[in-house]
Parts: structure tokens; C-alpha cells; sequence
């Protein structure tokens, strides 16, 4: 639900040093006694042919030259080898690992007045609800390299959730017309397909907030995204929620999922739908495809869990058949790009002490 403007990449000068190829080379570099350091402003340029190290000073605006010339930061740090004629570039695993505990980055959070007294009961709602203080403390594990703000918002009558840079602060708005969408259309009772209406409420804002803070993630912490960035921001929101396991995360994924309740009727009532050509040009995939892949997901996650999905033919088996695979890719991302930002050990805590599903509620598949 956003169009995410991405940061300039920063640069931050790490030590270099070249090395005599040989088994060991990240321990021997880190194991070397410092041969000095870049002042701000400042860089080298190492020759691959002469293999000469020479220093240089910008006359000018140096972080409009990164700009231009796509520069990337380096999270932990860099090493420059020679062996024989050639010189290699390594990125410092170890020293990704260990970059990531410098974040010191805060989540500030800010119930907005509404611009239209009509959304003034929407805002109360949520404020009562500490809504934002939730959010918050589910995105205490990550560890931030700068702050982050998340705000609810009058969005002139749109109905949207977004992430962008408000004057080069990384932001998350809520629109209180989206709030008060969802909240018009929870289900009074709970559903046929067993969908409480405290779990269609937390489910659909839990995935919106983690979408967004998806889009965050890829921008502050400079991922790659290969393909759509709307695609991947959905598959980190729901990976995140799965992680809370079991039949609170079954319960989750049902909630995000009421989000895409006129689809479901649609795929019970109507199975041959006729789309116009332009439906399929938005950079956010179709309604009827982020709910296939929510729930594919999902299904590769726990087959067991999520059984329901394949029994009452939400999923079709041609496409379960792939999902565990899907879900493992995904796993592997997440593990190699955003898990080294996460204090593992605090996110277990939040997930087990944080409760965003009522007890008493009834749990029936899907």
C-alpha cells in the first residue's frame, strides 16, 4: 500500500587493507594492527594494475558524488586482497553480524488530531487501544541505525498505509480513512471460515504495519529487492507474522486474510472473474494474487496447521505443491538480509509476552 521512495545509499569509511592471498583472510584482517583511517570527506583509490593506494579530498559536495555514482554503504566492513596480479573485494561477513547491535535507532510513535472530526472516534479507538505502543514494541528486537517514525494520519480522503521519507526521517503514516475502512468492514459475528472479529481487526492492521515496515527494512538497512518491492514487502509481512507460531499465527494469517473476504466470495460464487487490461499494471500485485500468496506462504510454513486451506480449496493444489519451497526461499532472505539486524533473543521474548489474540476466542480452520 505504499510507493516507497528509497534513500540515497550512504558510505561510511571502513579501514583497508591489502593481504597476501591464503586460508584465514577474514581472521588475518581482522587480527592486523590498524594502518590508519579516512577522515570525513576523504577516500582512496587503489590501482588494480599498479596495485599503487592513492588518497584523494572532494572540492565539493561529497554526498551528492555518492549519489551519482550509486554508492552502497558498507555495514560492517571491507577487505582488498592481492593474489599474484589480481586484486579481489570481500565484504566482511563477520563483520555484517556484528554491525548491526551498533543500531541505536528509536521507533517513535505519534496519534495524529484527525483532519475530519468524522475519523474522531476511529482515533480515540486506537489511542485506547495503545495500538501504536504495540507496534512499537514488536519492532523493539530490530536494531536500528537511526529512528524511525510511525504515525496515524488524516490523509485528505484516502484510504492508505505508506512509507517514505518526511524530511529524510524514514516514516510509516497510517491514514485514519484506512483505519476506518477496516473497521467498517469487520464481520459482526465470526465468519463460516472461523475468522473472530478481534483476529480480522489485528490481522489486517498487523500485516498493513509490517508490509510497511517491510519497505522500511529494504531502505534503511539498503536490501536488495529483485522484483516487485510491493510483492516483497507482503512476504516480509508475512513471514513476520508467522513467526508467532502455532495457532496464534494460524489466527493472524485468517485475519489478514478477511482483507481479501469479497475475493473469497468471488472464488465461492463467481470462479471465472473477468479483469480490465489495466488491472494488471499497478507496481502492487491484484487482490487475487497477494491472497494466493499469503496464503501459499503460509501453507509452506505448516502444512499442518494451515491444512484448511487446501480441505475447503482456497489454494489450489498446483500451486501448494511449490509453496514449501517458496517458503523456504523466503526464509533465506529474511535469515541472510534482515535477521542479522534482529536481537534474537528479545524477539522471542515479545513474541511470547506480547498478545495480540483474545484467549477466548473460538480457532476453526482455515
Amino acid at each position: 500500500m505504499t510507493i516507497a521512495s528509497r534513500k540515497p545509499f550512504k558510505i561510511v569509511a571502513g579501514a583497508l587493507a591489502a593481504f597476501a592471498s591464503g586460508t584465514g583472510l577474514l581472521a588475518v584482517a581482522h587480527g592486523q594492527t590498524a594502518l590508519g583511517n579516512i577522515s570525513d570527506k576523504d577516500s582512496i583509490f587503489i590501482d588494480a594494475k599498479t596495485f599503487e593506494i592513492l588518497d584523494g579530498k572532494s572540492r565539493g559536495d561529497i554526498a551528492a558524488r555518492i549519489k551519482v555514482l550509486g554508492a552502497r554503504e558498507l555495514d560492517g566492513g571491507v577487505i582488498i586482497a592481492r593474489s599474484g596480479d589480481k586484486l579481489y573485494i570481500v565484504d566482511s561477513p563477520e563483520g555484517a553480524q556484528t554491525a548491526a547491535p551498533g543500531g541505536h535507532g528509536q521507533v517513535h510513535i505519534d496519534y495524529e488530531e484527525p483532519k475530519n472530526s468524522a475519523h474522531k472516534e476511529i482515533f480515540e479507538l486506537i489511542k485506547q487501544q495503545r495500538a501504536l505502543e504495540t507496534i512499537r514494541e514488536l519492532l523493539s528486537p530490530f536494531r536500528l541505525p537511526e529512528d524511525i517514525y510511525i504515525k496515524t494520519v488524516g490523509c485528505d480522503g484516502t484510504a492508505n498505509a505508506y512509507f517514505f521519507r518526511e524530511r529524510e526521517l524514514p516514516t510509516i503514516r497510517l491514514c485514519y480513512e484506512y483505519l476506518q475502512q477496516v473497521h467498517d468492514r469487520l464481520p459482526k459475528v465470526t465468519t463460516k471460515d472461523g475468522i473472530e472479529p478481534h483476529d480480522a481487526a489485528v490481522g489486517q492492521l498487523l500485516f498493513a504495519i509490517m508490509h510497511e515496515f517491510g519497505h522500511a527494512a529494504f531502505d534503511i538497512y539498503n536490501v536488495p529487492v529483485f522484483g516487485r518491492q510491493e510483492d516483497a514487502a507482503d512476504e516480509f509481512a508475512t513471514y513476520v507474522i508467522l513467526q508467532f507460531g502455532g495457532e496464534k499465527a494460524h489466527r493472524l494469517i485468517k485475519g489478514a486474510a478477511y482483507s481479501y473476504v469479497s475475493f473469497i466470495k468471488d472464488l465461492k460464487d463467481k470462479p471465472k472473474v473477468t479483469l480490465p487490461l489495466a488491472a494488471f499494471s499497478s507496481d502492487h500485485g491484484a487482490p487475487e494474487e497477494r491472497f494466493y500468496n499469503l496464503l501459499c506462504i503460509a501453507y509452506g510454513y505448516d502444512a499442518k496447521i494451515f491444512a484448511g486451506v487446501i480441505d475447503k480449496g482456497y489454494l489450489p493444489e498446483s500451486r501448494a505443491k511449490v509453496c514449501k519451497y517458496e517458503y523456504s526461499n523466503l526464509r533465506y532472505a529474511f535469515r541472510a538480509m534482515i535477521t542479522p539486524h534482529i536481537d534474537l533473543e528479545k524477539a522471542r521474548k515479545v513474541i511470547e509476552t506480547t498478545s495480540l489474540v483474545e484467549e477466548n476466542a473460538r480457532a476453526s480452520a482455515p
